[in-house]
Formats: structure tokens, sequence, C-alpha cells
């Protein structure tokens, strides 16, 4: 199997690189990501050696059931955008460093994301990404701040 790899992988070397440079155009010219090794995050921020992994997100209150708000591209944010700066501001809320002036930014970030969306909710969710996509795979959510 290694014989095989080592005689594909300068074809392999080059197709990745393609494939990106054409991913970059589309998104440049306000298109989706179509190669998802073109994302930094897979070779930055990979999950799977860690033990735990948190994140913070934004749910939304519907009726007497929360929604997770999901992550999708607007006309100023790409989805990675959106989830760096619910993460950074997340995390300064849960510390307490200047709460309200950060709850306050989060507002306006969700306004210009969502503005359709008023009844928000930050949770930090925990969860064991060596777990994923077996049976006993849980997401552990805690409920930092209501916004």
């Amino acid at each position: 199997m290694k014989i095989v790899m080592q005689k594909y992988t300068r074809y392999l070397f080059f197709i990745s690189l393609l494939l990106s440079l054409v991913s970059l155009y589309l998104i440049e010219k306000g298109g989706k990501e179509i190669y998802p090794f073109f994302s930094w995050k897979l070779f930055t921020s990979p999950s799977g050696s860690e033990n735990l992994q948190e994140s913070y997100r934004i749910y939304r209150v519907t009726g007497r059931d929360t929604l997770r708000v999901p992550y999708e591209a607007t006309e100023i944010y790409d989805e990675n955008n959106q989830a760096l700066i619910v993460g950074f501001y997340g995390k300064k809320i849960e510390n307490n460093e200047q709460r309200a002036g950060n709850i306050r930014k989060i507002r306006i970030f969700m306004k210009s994301c969502r503005p359709e969306y008023d009844r928000l909710l930050l949770y930090k969710e925990t969860y064991h990404p060596q777990d994923l996509g077996r049976p006993s795979f849980t997401v552990k959510k805690t409920l930092i701040s209501t916004l």
C-alpha cells in the first residue's frame, strides 16, 4: 500500500492544489467552497486528536424549544468567521471579561447575521471527538448567557 501511495502522491498534490485554487476563485466570486480540504481548519485545528473539544454556539428560542443556529455564509461573514467570532466573545463572556460589553457586541454581531432572531442563548458545547459517530456520542451543553 505504501508503494502505491508514493506513486500517486505527486498527482494527488497537484490535484489538491488545482482544486484549492478553484475553491479560492469561487469563494472570491461569492460562490461556495467545493473542495473540503481547502479550509484552513482541517490543517490548523484537527479535533480528532484532542480528548475534549469545546465550542460556543448560539441557540434561538422558539416557543418552549431551543434550536441551534447554524453557521451560514452571509454577504459579510462566512461560516468560519462566524464560528471564530462566536467563540471569541463566548470565551470572554464565560470568563466574565467585560461581560455586559461583550454580550452587547455578540448581540450586534448576531443582528448583522440573523436579524430575524431575537431570543438568543449562548451555550458552550463540550464533547469527545473520538466518540463522533458512535452510539455513545453526546454533547454536553452549558448555558453561558442569554443574549
